[in-house]
């Protein structure tokens, strides 16, 4: 009995912590620092402003990463282990004087370019920002295209031009004759 993970509550964390982040992953080190709170112990007292100013800068760049597990929520919004543990490491960072954009460059170098909720508008995400401004004046240029095509046509026949009077006399007994056979 003294062996099994279920009689330490501490063991158990861990295992469970252990299992859902993964060895090779990089916040491995990180979360298991303090498994039940997914951050790492509090090394110094902060005041209460910096306590505050550090806990609005993580919900900021947390709203900014995508939660590994989830794909649809951020950091902030996610009720997961992971992305619980995810915003340990990002308060870790902000109480050892890291900016933010230091951060962001952490969790894109582990992660890949993805895991940023808006990509940056260069190389080929550049695409998702341009592509629809450039379908909006494709389409507006071929509309205006048309209507003028259009208008052009209508130039052309001339209302005012005489009608040849035997398809006017052909036309008006067919009308004529559909009309009594209805």
């Amino acid at each position: 009995m003294r062996g099994r993970p279920g009689r330490h509550p501490r063991l158990r964390a861990l295992v469970a912590l252990g299992g859902l982040i993964g060895v090779g992953s990089p916040l491995a080190a990180q979360a298991i620092e303090d498994p039940f709170t997914g951050e790492p112990p509090a090394t110094q007292e902060l005041g209460p402003e910096r306590e505050a100013e550090i806990d609005a800068l993580t919900a900021e760049i947390g709203a900014t990463l995508r939660c590994p597990v989830c794909r649809q929520q951020s950091v902030a919004e996610s009720p997961d282990r992971v992305a619980r543990a995810m915003q340990g490491v990002i308060r870790r960072m902000l109480i050892e004087g890291k900016s933010p954009e230091e951060i962001e460059a952490y969790f894109v170098e582990s992660y890949g370019p993805w895991i940023l909720l808006q990509p940056k508008a260069e190389g080929a995400s550049l695409w998702v920002y341009l592509g629809p401004a450039l379908a909006f004046a494709l389409g507006g240029g071929l509309f205006v295209a048309r209507i003028r095509r259009g208008a052009g046509a209508r130039d052309e026949a001339d209302p005012a031009a005489p009608v040849d009077p035997d398809i006017a006399s052909e036309d008006r007994a067919w009308l004529d004759s559909a009309i009594r056979d209805a």
